[in-house]
């Protein structure tokens, strides 16, 4: 036996990326994130094609929404004695198991996930995910780049595989991942309390230089404000080299800007105008 998803749960499920929320991001309420939802429909005249499983694996993505993990556990289980090849199924149970922090048991289902579905890129890409959590980098490097190859439109993974680059102290690479990722999805690192979609771990070390880093990616893709943005984070987590800013060739297009020049008044002066001030130094 095997069941039936509308086409509409299809799609939302199928979109599924195992990503985690940033730390201390708070959890919307329940209701919120059911309205959210995507609803089974029927073309007109016909009867719902709504059956009483769809509703279970409905009430298992509302689960995992609130947290629930152990309870949304149970229902995809039960679904899987029925149907034990479906890939979406599995995919949600290594999701379940990867927020518990079951490493094993998420690796499991997320493998089982891909061999049923060698085109699923989002099984590949969240098993990349709890290796990135395990910090195994290079390893999640790996399945992102398995990920990306089944499915380059996905800005999800290139973002990914951007941050695992970032922490393998791979600067140029993690950029152009970045790069990809905005021009897929402009708005991508501007997605913070997504749940069950595509929320980004965004868990890195050395938080002022990734985020000269990424000043330096919206500075190459001309968005000032962003960069600004950016830029400002850096300088208030201590970075001291945001001044580089000034003669990095990759902000040469938004150097004038004015939100960029009031970031960079906060910094020392420019060396010539410094020599100036102190002529006898």
């Amino acid at each position: 036996m095997h069941f039936r998803f509308s086409p509409r749960m299809k799609a939302g499920l199928a979109g599924v990326m195992l990503l985690f929320l940033p730390q201390g991001a708070a959890a919307r309420p329940a209701g919120e994130w059911a309205a959210r939802m995507p609803q089974a429909q029927s073309a007109p005249g016909t009867p719902s094609a709504t059956s009483g499983k769809d509703l279970e694996i409905e009430k298992a993505r509302i689960m995992m929404a609130e947290k629930k993990y152990e309870g949304a556990i149970q229902i995809y289980q039960d679904v899987l004695k029925a149907d034990p090849k479906n890939a979406i199924v599995l995919n949600m149970l290594g999701i379940a198991y990867l927020n518990l922090s079951r490493y094993d048991q998420a690796k499991k289902y997320f493998d089982r996930s891909a061999k049923m579905d060698k085109h699923y890129a989002s099984a590949v890409n969240n098993l990349g995910m709890v290796y990135y959590h395990q910090k195994n980098f290079r390893r999640a490097i790996r399945e992102y780049q398995r990920a990306v190859a089944i499915d380059p439109s996905l800005a999800g993974t290139h973002a990914n595989l951007g941050f695992a680059y970032y922490n393998t102290n791979k600067l140029p690479e993690a950029a152009m991942e970045f790069q990809k990722a905005l021009e897929i999805q402009p708005d991508i690192f501007e997605q913070n309390n997504r749940v069950g979609t595509m929320v980004q771990d965004r868990s890195v070390g050395n938080h002022g230089l990734f985020f000269f880093t990424m000043a330096r990616v919206y500075a190459e893709k001309n968005d000032a404000p962003h960069c600004a943005e950016y830029l400002r984070k850096s300088l208030d987590e201590g970075y001291k080299d945001v001044g580089k800013a000034r003669t990095d060739p990759s902000f040469k297009k938004v150097l004038n800007d004015p939100d960029v020049q009031a970031v960079l008044v906060r910094i020392a002066p420019v060396e010539g105008k410094a020599a100036a001030a102190h002529p006898g130094a």
